[in-house]
């Protein structure tokens, strides 16, 4: 939550009156400036929009198979490795080009079957897989239970959650070329801006500030994303995450594997 706050007052002291927090006026104007370019930029080039296009270049195909894997639990001093394996999910998709899919769940070692049905307008029915020709329908509530996500912007904005440091505050740089399940991809590193916006905050003479920075966790963020250079698809996405405080972090590992011409 801290770094959550961070980011919103960065937000805040663009809009704020610089008279009220220092006495030197083009100090406060030049310290506000490097808080504008840093937003600019997280909104330019920030992890999440890049993810947000490329899921958009995904819906536009017919149809897509890929796979998430989620792994939790507790990481070493380092946060770049996890050491005790907490939670383990493995959520394999096949998509058509009706947004039908058929998705298998398995979660620390128990495999679920999962058939998707979209009925339009963010409308969904939701099947389990009992056996052969047998299906059980989920009731509202179940969903967190019994499958990760009904689709990948619901996957990814359940990853968003566990790394906030990925989702608020990290940007996307180019890092060449990179061939990825047959696909011809632009690669790209991402890069944590927190540092820079303790920096540029720290500059403000504000207690609360000093307390607010004094409060925001280390944390540890490494990975890459790739985009297709023919449909602008996300076709993977590789990150690791930790709370170097609580040494507790999660790595997310996604990649399309096949793209357009799915079967009903």
């Amino acid at each position: 939550m801290a770094l959550r706050r961070i980011f919103l007052m960065i937000t805040m002291l663009t809009l704020a009156s610089l008279a009220c927090l220092v006495s030197d006026v083009k100090d406060a104007v030049d310290t506000v400036s490097k808080a504008v370019e840093l937003l600019q930029e997280i909104d330019e080039s920030g992890t999440w929009t890049y993810i947000g296009d490329g899921l958009d270049g995904i819906d536009k195909a017919n149809g897509f198979a890929g796979t998430i894997e989620i792994i939790e639990g507790a990481t070493n001093d380092t946060g770049d490795t996890i050491t005790s394996v907490e939670t383990s999910i493995r959520w394999s998709i096949q998509t058509d080009a009706d947004d039908d899919a058929a998705i298998t769940v398995i979660r620390n070692d128990e495999r679920r079957d999962f058939v998707v049905i979209n009925r339009g307008e963010n409308n969904v029915d939701t099947y389990r897989v009992t056996g052969e020709g047998n299906y059980e329908c989920l009731q509202s509530g179940q969903t967190e239970d019994d499958l990760f996500a009904t689709g990948l912007d619901e996957a990814f904005a359940q990853y968003s959650a566990l790394a906030v440091g990925v989702q608020a505050i990290s940007v996307a740089e180019e890092d060449g070329k990179e061939t990825i399940n047959n696909f011809s991809t632009t690669r790209y590193k991402l890069v944590s801006k927190l540092q820079e916006a303790l920096d540029i905050l720290s500059e403000f003479p504000s207690e609360e500030l000093r307390q607010e920075i004094a409060d925001v966790p280390e944390f540890y963020i490494n990975g890459s994303l790739n985009i297709d250079d023919a449909t602008k698809a996300l076709v993977g996405f590789n990150a690791a995450y930790a709370d170097l405080e609580k040494k507790e972090g999660n790595t997310f590992a996604f990649e399309v594997t096949e793209l357009d011409n799915q079967p009903d």
